[in-house]
C-alpha cells in the first residue's frame, strides 16, 4: 500500500496523539486511579471521572481538530452531523440487532439474566455521568478522530478493524493491573472488539457521532441491566 505524502503526514500526527493519549491514559488508569478509590462519595466520584475523560479524551480530541487539521471541532468530529431518516432507520436497526444478539449470547451461553436491582441502585447523577457522558466522550475521541482518520489512510474494514482493536487497548491497562491475567479478560476484550466494530460501522454509515454514542449508551445500559445468574 503506497501512501502520499499528506497521508504520511496525517498517519504520522494520528501516530503522535494516540501515543501521548495512552501513555496520559495507561497513568490514569494504573497509577493514579488510586485517587478516585480514595473518593467517598459516588456521586463526587464520577463527577471527577467524568472531568478526568473530558480534559484527557475530548478536548485533546478538540485540539487535534483545531490545531492539526484546523477544522472546527465541533464539525471535524460529527458533532454536528445529523443523519437522514434513512440513515437513522439503518442505524437504529443494526443497533437493535446487535443488542438482540448480546441479550441472546448472555442470557444463553453468558449465563446472564435481567436484573433492575444495580441499575435502580446508581444515583441519577451517576448514571448520567457513567451511561450517557462517557460513551459521548469515548465515541467523540474514537470514532470522531481516530476512526475518521484511518479511514483516510486504509479501507473501510481495516480502519474500523484497527480503531476497534485500540479501542480494546485503552482498557487493558485499568482491567490487567486492577484484575490480572485472566480468560474474563479475553472475552471482555472481544466483547469490546465487536461492539467497536458495530460503532464503526455507524458512523461510517452516518458520518455521525449521534448513532455511535446511541448504540453505545444502549450498550453500557443493557450490560448494566444482564447480570450473572445464581444458583
Amino acid at each position: 500500500m503506497t501512501f502520499t505524502v499528506k497521508q504520511r503526514t496525517a498517519a504520522r500526527d494520528l501516530a503522535l496523539f494516540l501515543a501521548a493519549f495512552y501513555f496520559l491514559w495507561t497513568l490514569r488508569g494504573t497509577l493514579f486511579y488510586a485517587v478516585d478509590e480514595s473518593i467517598n462519595s459516588p456521586v463526587w466520584r464520577a463527577a471527577y471521572s467524568s472531568l478526568l475523560k473530558f480534559g484527557l479524551w475530548v478536548l485533546p480530541a478538540a485540539a487535534f481538530a483545531c490545531l492539526v487539521k484546523r477544522s472546527p471541532p465541533a464539525s471535524y468530529l460529527g458533532l454536528l452531523a445529523v443523519p437522514n431518516r434513512r440513515d437513522w432507520t439503518w442505524c437504529l436497526a443494526i443497533t437493535t440487532a446487535f443488542l438482540g444478539l448480546v441479550t441472546l449470547f448472555e442470557s444463553t451461553i453468558g449465563g446472564k439474566s435481567f436484573s433492575g436491582a444495580s441499575l435502580a441502585s446508581l444515583p441519577v447523577v451517576v448514571a448520567l455521568f457513567q451511561l450517557v457522558l462517557s460513551p459521548l466522550f469515548e465515541e467523540v475521541l474514537f470514532r470522531g478522530v481516530v476512526l475518521k482518520e484511518l479511514l483516510t489512510l486504509l479501507p473501510g474494514y481495516l480502519a474500523n478493524a484497527l480503531t476497534s482493536a485500540l479501542f480494546v487497548g485503552v482498557h487493558l491497562p485499568y482491567w490487567l493491573s486492577h484484575k490480572g491475567a485472566n480468560p474474563r479478560i479475553v472475552a471482555a476484550s472481544f466483547g469490546v472488539f465487536v461492539f467497536s466494530f458495530v460503532a464503526g460501522w455507524l458512523y461510517a454509515k452516518s458520518a455521525s457521532i449521534w448513532p455511535p454514542t446511541l448504540a453505545h449508551i444502549a450498550n453500557n445500559v443493557l450490560a448494566s441491566l444482564l447480570v450473572a445468574s445464581h444458583g
